[in-house]
């Protein structure tokens, strides 16, 4: 296992590569200090301490959680809506009464995901 990792640290990257890491790593260095630096500000802080910088680092994970679930929500709520449309128009013109319900309920549960993933959208700002 050792030999493998090794093996694996050895390789070279491609100059692209190399570029893509040194990006990546400067956007998430400005996002951690800039996070840090808000929260300092926050609480009126003198200057950026470490406790600041860990709970920036957590805030920073759980916006990346929360844009999961967000496109989660929008998703399974776009799907209950798209079967609300169809079944709800062909079981209105029948009057099965129980499969209005249940379509109606599939839209308007449809819709509550699709509004909570777009209320979500920004929400949390440290």
């Amino acid at each position: 296992m050792v030999n493998n990792q090794a093996t694996a640290i050895d390789k070279k990257l491609h100059p692209n590569a190399e570029d893509k890491i040194r990006e990546y790593t400067d956007d998430f260095a400005t996002s951690l200090v800039l996070q840090s630096k808000m929260l300092a500000f926050r609480e009126k802080a003198d200057v950026v301490l470490s406790t600041h910088v860990d709970e920036a680092l957590d805030v920073i994970a759980f916006r990346r959680q929360e844009a999961w679930a967000q496109g989660i929500s929008k998703i399974v709520g776009g799907a209950l809506f798209g079967a609300f449309i169809p079944g709800f128009l062909s079981a209105l013109p029948t009057g099965d009464i129980r499969a209005i319900v249940i379509y109606t309920a599939l839209g308007f549960v449809g819709m509550f995901l699709v509004f909570l993933g777009i209320r979500w959208q920004g929400r949390y700002v440290a």
